[in-house]
């Protein structure tokens, strides 16, 4: 989970059989087979050296111009872990060898067969000799040493040449080395697949070499993830981190990837699942670039699994493909089947589930659908559901888990009057999902085409998560949050249809477009990297830039208003508009030859001035901007923190902004409404929000010490956070436990904005208002 704030508040404030009733209809009972079909391949050679070879093999079954080498080295695991991304930056296998006069016999054959150009090693000449280098050389490969005097300095090595591979670094993770290998596998491939480096510390200081690169590249780095609790890695190195800092930790190394499996689950592809001991750790290594082409995370156990262990994949990850990284005794097949057990309906053309809506059939297991054709009613499935099959419809089912739409790239499914946890759609024609009545905490669309999903009636869904492209349609449904992001080197076309009612956030390579019908209140751009371009195609109201990139209109588009907090370079060809555009002194550049604040841009987009078209009434002569790029400068009044505007954020997806007098109204509102956060939009992303009181209207303070509250790379600030660690990863607090803790009374807040290099903000000041629920 990502680490609460100290709370300063006053005190006070695995069975495999379905049961199968006899509601159920007996051919259904007899379609049931139990452990039904779910593939796992195991890679596991004689030690670590062998593994590494034959996941090697598997992934790279021709020749490939790099390879990576570290060591296999108990004592020196994290300089493989950390060699992830730069292998996954490579698309190069991870080989290992030993700390021996030689090449280890299964690097050195492995090498002979993929005849690479480079080998990238990642262990200082203390752990691979000399003369291994030499006996490289002597094979006609070019040795590339990343080693440095230690760990954390052969970190930002493999760090520099990430960068040097032509990937920008916008985001870094950190973890503790040697000292919790285990955490740095947790991440090793979400890492690997985005691009991100793993840097590693001490638990009480930040190395000077890793300090050094940091400051190095801290202006483009907008966010840093701490992997592990305090014991592991101390508040006083996280402090020293750039950009927003977000800590993902557990009680154990296995709460801990269980946790960053849940938090980061928009980070990775939910259709498979490496598996790998987490006390032995070696023979995952070399998996890692390998789960990283898949863009699939890393589970880790222990051969003996725990409830929660197995309760969260059963819930929360597909395990219908899994890739276990090791051999029978490093994990065993019995703890396997008790995380993939399945029981699968094959037949076409069922009807299954109970006759009756007010006894649900109880579905004890995880279900799999791959029979054509089929209908599941009135069932409650205490795991989740994989539908695989074509024209499947799940018709008021209660989900404990997650719903994995897989119909194939021509099939189709609905579901009306579910609920479940969360919804992933992985395949599905362009006219194939349709979720009526349905609701569900989270949606993730990774499809492997391009798909159509249809929200319709009462569905109600509070975050949305697009990777691929996807036309998403609002029929009346009550759709909150929806980020839009792409995975590396795609570029998803995203359509959007119908009525939103929240902010839309684009972050990555997309093409965004809006239909005809499209009613959007506002699109925020944060690419996550400078050299990411977004493209608008439609009819947009409001479009904020938040973070370095890039902004293309595709033809006949228009915007209203657009604002820019970043630099940007925004093309708006001769058919495009921007009604109103404030680039501020960010230095951007605006060209195409379309028409913006009423004038023609210059094809080429250079240096010059845009006259800003006033956006009150009134006679005021325009004002002049210029997109002169300047040079940075000590804080001044220029680049002073400011707040836009402010949005308190609930679940029933109304816009509140603060009124004239800094007030969000919730008087009327139902005790049901859960209050999530606040939206803050400022002159800068991700800078951090200093609270330095909170007091209600009888006149109680709330804290006795100042609390700072993350504000992430959408303007976000969520519940737990504002509110000092209460109610933390809970998606919020309702209206009612509010009233209860803090009265019916209003609630001011006091504090101020403040990031490094900036001026903080003038004071911020504002109010809740609580008030009775509605009778």
């Amino acid at each position: 989970m990502k680490r609460s704030t100290k709370q300063r508040l006053i005190k006070g404030c695995i069975a495999t059989v379905v049961a199968l009733s006899s509601t159920l209809s007996p051919l259904a009972a007899n379609a049931a087979t139990a452990n039904g079909p779910s593939a796992v391949t195991r890679i596991g050679g004689a030690n670590q050296y062998e593994t590494a070879a034959l996941i090697s093999q598997k992934g790279w079954t021709g020749t490939c111009a790099s390879v990576v080498l570290s060591t296999g080295l108990k004592n020196n695991l994290v300089d493989a872990l950390a060699a992830g991304p730069l292998a996954a930056s490579l698309k190069a296998p991870i080989l290992l060898t030993d700390n021996g006069q030689q090449l280890n016999s299964y690097a050195k054959s492995e090498l002979l067969r993929l005849k690479p150009q480079n080998v990238y090693i990642t262990s200082g000449s203390a752990v691979i000799k000399p003369s291994v280098i030499e006996e490289i050389k002597g094979m006609g490969i070019t040795p590339v040493q990343l080693g440095g005097n230690d760990q954390y300095e052969t970190s930002v090595n493999i760090a520099k040449e990430i960068a040097q591979q032509g990937v920008p670094i916008s985001r870094v993770m950190v973890t503790a080395g040697w000292l919790s290998p285990s955490d740095a596998l947790s991440i090793a491939s979400i890492a690997a697949a985005q691009g991100i480096p793993i840097l590693t510390t001490t638990q009480s200081q930040l190395p000077d070499s890793v300090k050094t690169y940091l400051d190095s590249i801290k202006t483009n780095v907008t966010e840093s993830d701490v992997i592990g609790g305090t014991a592991v890695v101390s508040d006083t190195v996280a402090n020293q981190l750039p950009g927003k800092v977000n800590r993902y930790f557990g009680q154990t190394k296995y709460d801990t990837n269980l946790q960053i499996l849940k938090d980061m689950a928009g980070d990775y592809r939910n259709n498979k699942v490496y598996v790998a001991n987490g006390e032995t750790l070696v023979d995952a290594l070399a998996g890692v670039s390998l789960a990283a082409a898949d863009h699939a995370p890393i589970l880790l156990v222990n051969s003996s699994l725990d409830s929660g262990t197995k309760n969260f994949v059963k819930s929360m990850i597909s395990t219908q493909d899994m890739v276990v990284l090791g051999g029978e005794a490093v994990v065993p097949s019995a703890e396997l089947n008790s995380l993939n057990s399945t029981v699968a309906y094959s037949t076409d053309n069922e009807t299954l589930g109970s006759k009756d809506p007010a006894k649900p059939q109880e579905l004890t297991d995880n279900i799999q659908i791959t029979g054509s054709n089929v209908t599941l009613s009135n069932a409650k499935a205490d795991y989740s559901i994989y539908v695989k099959g074509d024209n499947i419809t799940l018709s008021n089912v209660n989900v404990q888990g997650t719903v994995f739409l897989d119909p194939g790239d021509n099939g189709t499914a609905a579901l009306d009057g579910v609920t479940a946890a969360n919804i992933v759609i992985l395949s599905g024609a362009q006219n194939s999902i349709l979720l009526k009545n349905t609701s569900t905490e989270r949606l993730t669309v990774d499809s492997s085409k391009n798909v159509h999903v249809e929200a319709a009636g009462t569905t109600t869904i509070n975050n949305i998560v697009v990777r691929s492209s996807a036309i998403i349609e609002a029929d009346g449904a009550n759709l909150g949050t929806l980020a839009i992001q792409s995975p590396p080197d795609q570029s998803p076309v995203v359509e959007l249809r119908g009525t939103f009612t929240q902010p839309v956030t684009v972050s990555g390579e997309v093409n965004l477009k809006a239909a005809s019908d499209a009613v959007i209140p506002s699109v925020v751009i944060s690419p996550e990297n400078p050299k990411q371009t977004v493209t608008l195609d439609g009819s947009f109201k409001n479009v904020e830039m938040t973070t370095q990139g890039n902004v293309t209109l595709a033809a006949n588009s228009a915007v209203e208003t657009m604002k820019s907090l970043a630099k940007a370079e925004i093309i708006v060809p001769s058919t495009a508009t921007i009604g109103n555009l404030d680039i501020g002194s960010t230095g951007s550049l605006v060209g195409g030859g379309g028409k913006v604040n009423g004038q023609i841009t210059p094809v080429t987009p250079t240096p010059g001035e845009i006259t800003t078209t006033p956006t009150s009434g009134g006679g005021a002569a325009p004002t002049t901007t210029s997109t002169t790029p300047t040079q940075p400068t000590p804080p001044t009044d220029s680049n002073k923190l400011t707040v836009t505007s402010v949005y308190a954020l609930a679940s029933d997806n109304v816009t509140r902004q603060v009124t004239s007098d800094n007030t969000f109204d919730f008087t009327g509102t139902s005790d049901s409404v859960v209050f999530t956060g606040l939206k803050i939009t400022a002159n800068q992303s991700s800078p951090k929000l200093v609270i330095e009181s909170i007091r209600l209207s009888s006149g109680v303070e709330l804290l006795n010490s100042s609390i700072s509250a993350a504000i992430d790379s959408s303007g976000v600030v969520t519940t737990g956070d504002l509110l000092g660690g209460l109610g933390k990863g809970e998606n919020g607090l309702s209206l009612k436990s509010l009233r209860s803790f803090l009265g019916t009374g209003n609630v001011v807040f006091k504090g101020k904005i403040t990031k490094d290099g900036y001026q903080d903000s003038d004071e911020l000041t504002f109010t809740i208002k609580l008030g009775n629920h509605k009778s």
